[in-house]
């Protein structure tokens, strides 16, 4: 077995931040007895980097002060491989000690000014083009593969990236040079998106980002082309860390054996405006669904086991952390908890580790049925990184992410199953696995992707697309036209606008109007009109399209009430699209932000709407049946012989969770046309009985908790 074939299993893991205070009376075998309780497999942990847990030989590198003559690095991995628990010390090169910046100030990362960004006032931040990267980098991997016998080299996020310490611009002698040899630019002296070169900056940093990734991996391959090399980074949700950082995930993940994908924050206090920012509940599980898709091995997600951010020392309440976790569990990707401090034992909030345990254990217990399964979703949300960049820009969770968080809500709640890809992976390969390619707000597109859904859609394949989608090129210069606009059967014919109308200080209301009867309105009755938030692009439909059963009322003022009307009639734009081709591939196009309304306002008729023209693509085919509420987050996974439906309850009021309502009576149907021999719930093995409903064959779940699987074995076609 080689070093790296555990990373094709689903694993259990903890990462660990050793603070200097730690190594005071850090206790390794008591950290090592702690994780086999719990039942994690593997750790990664501080070993390198402004906290080196070693006796390092590299003059410049700060060791903890409160090492001594300790080998903490060494004690914590012989503890580990004691209990069969794999180690994985890990490596930080984004930041570097005083001593060795004012000794090398070359391998400092620079403001305008030339000043070097100071790091907490004992650290320089490293410019990625700078000698800490490349000599040092070089040494710490030779002394770390030379002196211990490990599984993996760890990574941390800054490590490859101009991670935001300082602006996420390097001003640098080196970055400086770099840029004009390839531009004949200099560095932009701010963040302009009306400046040509501003973009070819964020195109170069990108570049710069992603060799970072591959020199460290190609490191570390030359002196063992057997060890595991494993970096932390983010993906779209996290669009500011992505933005300020360059990362690409679809092309850093080339070099590296797996990635780590954070999904810690859980609410950030805005104390200068006294408001507090929640993530998304959802967030592990729309990482866990993309970075798979772009990813051999089972991507790592990194969930906080404490309050992110600010509070450290206090842990997420344990009903809360398992549904968290759950979502990795359901959606293919190996589960990881970030703590921060020394053993759990010593931790100042120790309930946190229930959920851990529960769940590890469940994980651990059914271990053959969460390796090498996959995906069975036959619909697919598609992100563009080039639309997260020059469309999205300063604001890409408004003007993007939230699109596709409202498509993923719809999904989520109507129980059909979706995985998330990327636009730059598209492929009739990687296609031929699905039915339905949603673009919510896919702004900006290369031909080449527009050629890949081309070809899916004139092949038989089903789109559905909102807004602006391929009405930029895929550097943010806006088109005269979709280029899309083919298979929209529909043309642009002006500027995008408010659906609201103009911006004269007046509160206005803004529908969608009912102009016909269709099988997306479906469940939509005794109404003629829905709300809509947000903007929309005037179109003209051509001939081939079909009667629009949605149009764009008139707004009008929502006070004073004895005035709330209008007498004027609506514009008449279409507000959906709808078309079929000769080889019965569906394309609906929404010329507004549907998704996004849904996210931001909740109203059901608008997630209705999505998944209804899901449905009405695939020619109402469905993969699921299920009846439960929509606060039941639901996935598919398959093995040979195997169809498992995950089930999460997110039926826990205000967050943070501290209790749960059971949901009963669950019935979970499966309309694949296969035989079920038998139905099982994976927690007790609990036998549930087996009805053929037309083409479902379903089982009902007596209770659901919190997160559980049914598991049908089927006859194989």
């Amino acid at each position: 077995m080689g070093k790296w074939d555990w990373l094709q299993e689903r694993n259990r893991g903890i990462h660990l931040t050793i603070r200097d205070i730690d190594c005071k009376d850090f206790d390794a075998r008591r950290l090592a007895k702690d994780l086999h309780e719990l039942d994690v497999n593997f750790l990664t942990f501080f070993s390198g980097g402004y906290v080196t847990t070693y006796q390092t030989d590299i003059e410049l590198q700060r060791k903890s002060p409160f090492l001594g003559n300790r080998d903490i690095t060494g004690e914590i991995i012989t503890a580990l491989h004691a209990y069969g628990i794999k180690a994985l010390p890990s490596i930080e090169l984004g930041v570097m000690p005083l001593t060795a910046g004012d000794a090398h100030p070359e391998w400092c990362s620079r403001d305008i000014d030339g000043n070097p960004y100071v790091v907490a006032e004992q650290l320089y931040a490293c410019c990625p083009l700078g000698g800490y990267h490349h000599e040092l980098g070089s040494r710490f991997v030779e002394e770390v593969l030379s002196r211990y016998e490990i599984d993996g080299l760890y990574w941390c996020g800054a490590s490859y990236g101009f991670q935001a310490y300082g602006s996420g611009i390097c001003y640098c002698d080196k970055c400086r040079a770099d840029f004009l040899a390839v531009s004949g630019l200099e560095i932009p002296v701010k963040k302009d998106w009306n400046d040509p070169a501003w973009r070819t900056f964020l195109k170069w940093r990108t570049e710069k980002t992603t060799q970072s990734a591959k020199r460290i991996y190609d490191m570390v391959k030359r002196l063992d082309p057997d060890m595991p090399v494993i970096g932390n980074s983010v993906c779209f949700g996290d669009p500011s860390w992505t933005m300020n950082s360059s990362l690409d995930m679809e092309q850093i993940s080339k070099y590296q054996d797996t990635v780590i994908i954070e999904a810690q924050t859980r609410v950030k206090i805005d104390e200068t405006a006294d408001r507090e920012n929640w993530h998304s509940l959802t967030w592990p599980d729309e990482e866990a669904r993309y970075m798979t898709t772009i990813s051999d091995n089972p991507v790592w997600i990194v969930v906080s086991y404490f309050l992110a951010w600010p509070w450290r020392r206090t842990a997420v309440p344990p009903v809360e952390q398992k549904i968290y976790l759950a979502q990795i569990a359901a959606n293919g990707a190996t589960l990881q908890v970030n703590l921060s401090g020394g053993p759990p034992a010593t931790h100042n909030d120790s309930r946190g580790f229930q959920a851990i345990k529960e769940l590890y254990g469940f994980l651990k217990r059914h271990k053959a049925y969460y390796d090498h399964d996959r995906s069975g979703a036959a619909t697919a949300i598609v992100f563009s990184q080039e639309t997260l960049i020059h469309y999205g820009r300063e604001n890409g969770m408004e003007r993007y992410v939230e699109s596709i968080r409202g498509a993923e809500q719809a999904l989520l709640d109507a129980h059909i199953p979706f995985d998330i890809l990327s636009a730059k992976t598209l492929s009739g390969e990687k296609l031929s696995q699905y039915r339905t390619l949603i673009l919510p707000s896919l702004c900006c597109m290369s031909e080449e992707e527009a050629s890949r859904i081309r070809d899916f859609v004139n092949g038989g394949g089903n789109l559905i697309a909102t807004f602006e989608t391929s009405l930029y090129d895929e550097n943010g210069n806006r088109r005269s036209d979709f280029l899309l606009g083919d298979l929209f059967c529909a043309a642009s014919i002006g500027e995008s606008k408010r659906v609201n109308g103009e911006q004269d200080g007046v509160l206005k209301q803004a529908y969608i109007k009912i102009a016909g009867d269709h099988d997306i309105l479906r469940g939509i009755d005794d109404a003629d009109v829905i709300p809509i938030y947000g903007q929309y692009c005037p179109v003209r439909a051509d001939g081939s399209a079909q009667a629009s059963p949605l149009k764009l009322s008139a707004p009008f003022r929502v006070f004073p009430e004895g005035l709330s009307y209008t007498l004027e009639d609506g514009p008449e734009y279409p507000m959906v699209v709808l078309s079929e081709n000769g080889k019965g591939g569906r394309v609906a196009y929404f010329p507004n932000q549907l998704d996004k309304s849904y996210l931001k306002i909740g109203f059901p008729d608008l997630g209705r709407l999505i998944a209804n023209t899901v449905r009405w693509a695939a020619h109402g085919e469905e993969q699921l049946r299920i009846v439960g509420p929509d606060s039941l987050n639901v996935s598919l996974r398959t093995k040979p012989g195997l169809r498992m439906v995950h089930l999460i309850n997110l039926a826990g009021g205000r967050r943070f969770f501290t209790s749960l309502v059971p949901i009963r009576e669950i019935s979970v149907g499966l309309a694949e046309d296969i035989q079920v021999k038998r139905a099982f719930m994976l927690s007790s093995g609990q036998e549930l009985a087996v009805s053929e409903d037309g083409t479902f064959q379903s089982v009902v779940v007596p209770e659901l908790l919190d997160y559980d699987v049914v598991v049908f074995v089927v006859s194989e076609p």
